[in-house]
């Protein structure tokens, strides 16, 4: 590697102080004789890997300035008229790293390697909330950097493995990602002994899809369920008490179903009697599909969140493949919705939270986990206004408000441990992932 700075220096006052987690990248406040600036990662493309590598070499350049920093200090030499204006300069035009050029990066910056007392974040939305980790910063002094990500998990995925170590300390998804992101080394095995799984419900204490060969690499924080969401003006708890009711003549064009393929299809695998509803064989999923396409006549509204909600809520559809997250806000605001685990079953949502293999904080990542596995962060998510959740601490539950535990189905909680919850199956990645979703995007279509 090619150095930048001659190891015969002295350096002025000004960059005496200087660290790497100070070091910025040069684009945009030159001018204003400023070093680096810091922002986040938030528009580093995953198909850039031009400007990932970029950043990479940049970081490379980082480590040596503040070790040739170091070095000049001790040695006490002179400047040799380097200023850091043309150190700033020098990298901007297109510095040596090992010999090649470095074209400079589009304000990709260098935020991931700073704040060591720090965890960087990234969750669904919810944490975001006013009060939501205040007592995280103050219990432990940790500074909680925090990106809400509002895309899928699968894009939550490839953005961790796209970005350079550190960027990332921590990650939300869905328990269904876990194995595979494990068994390509994006997430580091958590120790359950660090963890308070003793007060966690046991079912979700051993939640299958977050243990890969006995290896635990994940923690279930927030889940919820779906199964049928109702008008309960309009039907009766007993009358959705199966998901046949969905075929109903009264329902015709009455259904509306939120456009992701795993719940639904999960929920009919289930009412088709299949106890482990994602894994199926040829003849099983044929069935399915036959199940699936069946249904179109019924729906008027496959849509997003928001549009299915909204449309809900503006009468326009009284039935929903869905669960606690939609009916307890609509129902906390005075909408005449309910929702039911039919006598078939249902299926989970959930969120795991886990630390990145390549974390360079992972005290403070595990220390992160532990607050956020705890009843009193729990008990705030579970009713965050993003969307209601139930809470995997028994502890966290208590804590919760007589009316709130009453919508979350949390009145009783032995029942809810051995009743509710073993009623219920883990979502899961089929093996044939491809063909469901084929399955769903011809169904979208009819």
């Amino acid at each position: 590697m090619v150095r930048l700075i001659p190891t015969h220096c002295e350096i002025p006052e000004n960059l005496q102080k200087l660290s790497s987690a100070e070091i910025r990248t040069p684009l945009d406040r030159l001018e204003k004789d400023e070093l680096w600036r810091v922002s986040s990662f938030d528009n580093l493309s995953r198909q850039s890997l031009q400007a990932n590598e970029c950043l990479r070499k940049i970081a490379e350049i980082v480590l040596v300035l503040e070790e040739t920093m170091k070095n000049c200090k001790s040695e006490g030499n002179l400047v040799n008229g380097l200023t850091r204006r043309e150190a700033a300069k020098a990298i901007g035009a297109g510095a040596l790293v090992g010999g090649a050029p470095l074209a400079a990066p589009t304000l990709l910056p260098l935020k991931a390697f700073a704040q060591e007392n720090a965890v960087n974040v990234l969750a669904f939305g919810g944490y975001e909330e006013p009060g939501m980790l205040d007592g995280f910063e103050s219990g432990t002094g940790i500074k909680v950097n925090l990106k809400i990500h509002d895309g899928s998990d699968e894009e939550m995925v490839a953005l961790v493995e796209s970005s350079p170590a550190g960027t990332f300390d921590i990650i939300t998804p869905t328990s269904a990602y876990v194995p595979r992101a494990a068994r390509s080394g994006l997430l580091l095995e958590l120790n359950p002994g660090d963890y308070p799984l003793d007060d966690y419900f046991d079912v979700i204490a051993n939640w299958p899809p977050c243990f890969i060969d006995g290896k635990m690499y994940g923690l279930i924080n927030r889940f919820g369920y779906y199964g049928i969401t109702y008008n309960h003006n309009k039907y009766s708890e007993s009358d959705v008490s199966s998901y046949a009711a969905l075929w109903e003549e009264s329902a015709k064009g009455r259904v509306a179903l939120f456009d992701w393929f795993l719940p639904n299809m999960g929920c009919l695998s289930k009412f088709n009697g299949n106890p482990m509803p994602y894994d199926l064989d040829a003849g099983a999923f044929a069935a399915l599909v036959e199940r699936l396409n069946g249904l179109r006549p019924q729906v008027g509204l496959v849509g997003n969140t928001s549009q299915v909600i909204q449309a809900m809520a503006g009468g326009s559809y009284d039935l929903a493949i869905a669960g606690e997250w939609v009916q307890a806000g609509m129902y906390d605001d005075g909408l005449p919705f309910k929702a039911v685990v039919p006598a078939e079953g249902g299926v989970t949502w959930d969120q795991a939270v886990c630390i990145a293999a390549n974390s360079p904080r992972v005290g403070n990542a595990v220390k992160f986990v532990q607050f956020v596995a705890g009843p009193e962060f729990q008990s705030r998510l579970a009713v965050a206004k993003t969307y209601y959740s139930m809470v995997p601490n028994k502890n966290a539950a208590l804590l919760l408000p007589d009316d709130k535990r009453e919508l979350l189905n949390l009145v009783d909680l032995d029942r809810f441990d051995e009743v509710f919850m073993a009623n219920l199956s883990p979502r899961k990645d089929p093996g044939n992932r491809q063909e469901w979703l084929d399955a769903w995007e011809n169904f979208k279509n009819l």
